[in-house]
C-alpha cells in the first residue's frame, strides 16, 4: 500500500511540474531563452561561453600586510557571469553555480590540483546577513571544492563578527577599515598548520579575503589562498 501511494505521490509531482513547464516554460539564468529538456538552468551556449582565467592573481589593492598567498578567480567578469552571480547572492538561483563547476571541473582541477590543502573555507556572513539572505552564496562552491580537492570544509571554524556595510562603494583604504577585526576564529587548534582555501564570489580589492587571512595567520595556519568566481580585475 505504501508503495502504490509513492508511485501516486511521483505521478502526481511529475503531473504537476510538466503542468508549471507549460505554463511557465524553463528558461536560461543569462539569455533568457527557453531551455531544452536535457538543459538545466543555463543553455548549452551560454554555459559554453564563459570564459576560464586560468591564470593567478597576487597583486592586491589592499594597504598594509598582505597575509594571503595568491589568487585564482575562475571566471571573467563579464555581463552574462555578473547575471550568474546577481541571481545566486539575490534571487535564491542557487543551482546554477554547480552547473557551470560541473561543465568546467577538469579545467578547474588542473588550476588547483598542484596544491595541496587541508581546509576550505566561505569567506562568512554575518549572523544579520545570513537571517536576511537565508544562505551563504558561496557555501555550494566550497561543498563542491571540497569534494574536488578533498579537502575538509572548515567553515564552522570562523565568524564574522563585525556587521559591516557594504563594499561597493569604497576604496581599497576604506574597504580594509570597514572589515578590520571582522572575523573570529573559534577553535585555532584545528587552523594550525593547516593549508587553507578560502572561497568567495568576487575578488575585487581582497580586503575581505585579507583581513580573514589575518586572523587565520595568527591562530597558526601555513598557506593561506583564495579562490573566487570571478573578478572585474583583469
Amino acid at each position: 500500500m505504501q508503495n502504490l501511494s509513492n508511485h501516486i505521490s511521483i505521478a502526481v509531482r511529475s503531473l504537476f511540474s510538466g503542468v508549471m513547464d507549460l505554463i511557465y516554460p524553463p528558461i536560461c539564468l543569462c539569455c533568457e531563452q527557453r531551455l531544452e529538456e536535457y538543459e538545466k538552468e543555463l543553455c548549452t551556449s551560454c554555459l559554453s561561453n564563459f570564459k576560464l582565467l586560468g591564470k593567478t592573481h597576487s597583486k592586491f589593492s589592499v594597504p598594509g600586510e598582505i597575509y594571503l598567498d595568491t589568487a585564482w578567480a575562475l571566471f571573467d567578469f563579464d555581463e552574462a557571469f555578473q547575471n550568474l552571480i546577481h541571481h545566486l547572492k539575490y534571487s535564491r538561483r542557487r543551482k546554477s553555480v554547480g552547473v557551470v563547476l560541473d561543465h568546467y571541473q577538469k579545467a578547474i582541477y588542473e588550476q588547483l590540483s598542484h596544491q595541496t590543502f587541508d581546509l576550505v573555507l566561505s569567506i562568512p556572513l554575518h549572523p544579520r546577513k545570513l537571517r536576511e539572505r537565508g544562505y551563504n552564496q558561496v557555501d555550494d562552491v566550497s561543498n563542491w571544492l571540497g569534494k574536488l580537492l578533498n579537502a575538509e570544509l572548515g567553515s564552522h571554524l570562523v565568524t564574522r563578527i563585525k556587521y559591516t556595510r557594504s563594499q561597493t562603494q569604497l576604496n581599497a583604504a576604506e574597504r580594509s577599515e570597514n572589515v578590520a577585526k571582522a572575523f573570529k576564529v573559534s577553535d585555532p587548534s584545528k587552523i594550525e598548520n593547516r593549508q587553507i582555501l578560502l572561497v568567495d564570489d568576487v575578488l575585487t580589492t581582497g580586503a575581505t579575503a585579507n583581513a580573514l587571512a589575518a586572523v587565520l595567520r595568527e591562530a597558526g595556519a601555513g598557506r593561506i589562498d583564495l579562490l573566487t568566481l570571478s573578478t572585474p580585475k583583469f
